[in-house]
């Protein structure tokens, strides 16, 4: 597993742009892309990661006036 992940790292960081001269003509366009997929899900990722986390915050939100709610009907 952890040579998979350092494969992998390698591979992502070998696939940046700057090393469009270094990278043999063969491999050029897969690490390339690799690198770009990898960009591409990891901004998905957010982006889904703040909707979830916007969702849970509104139920937070929705919870803590329910119990406010009832303080003030059961003190009233």
């Amino acid at each position: 597993m952890l040579r998979t992940l350092i494969t992998a790292a390698f591979v992502y960081a070998y696939g940046h742009p700057g090393f469009d001269g270094y990278r043999p003509a063969v491999l050029d366009k897969p690490m390339h892309g690799f690198y770009t997929e990898i960009n591409g899900a990891t901004q998905d990722g957010q982006r889904a990661l703040q909707v979830l986390d916007e969702a849970r915050t509104m139920q937070y939100l929705n919870r803590l006036m329910n119990r406010l709610g009832n303080e003030l009907r059961a003190n009233a």
